[in-house]
């Protein structure tokens, strides 16, 4: 069950990651120092999701 909060945090994440890059390219923000910013933190925060929900399946499945 926590596995699949997981999930879903990493698929609305994605969403978000999504949907700043067509606003960066609809607006020819591109390369603007604040977008960039703000799209790290995004990917950072999907590597953490990833990590969690790699984490937590391999404990479900007794592997950690």
């Amino acid at each position: 069950m926590e596995d699949e909060i997981a999930k879903r945090d990493h698929q609305r994440n994605k969403s978000e990651i999504v949907k700043l890059v067509k606003e960066m390219f609809g607006l020819e923000k591109w390369g603007d120092e604040e977008y960039k910013r703000k799209l790290q933190e995004l990917v950072k925060k999907d590597d953490d999701l990833i990590k969690d929900v790699i984490r937590k399946i391999k404990l479900e499945k007794g592997l950690e």
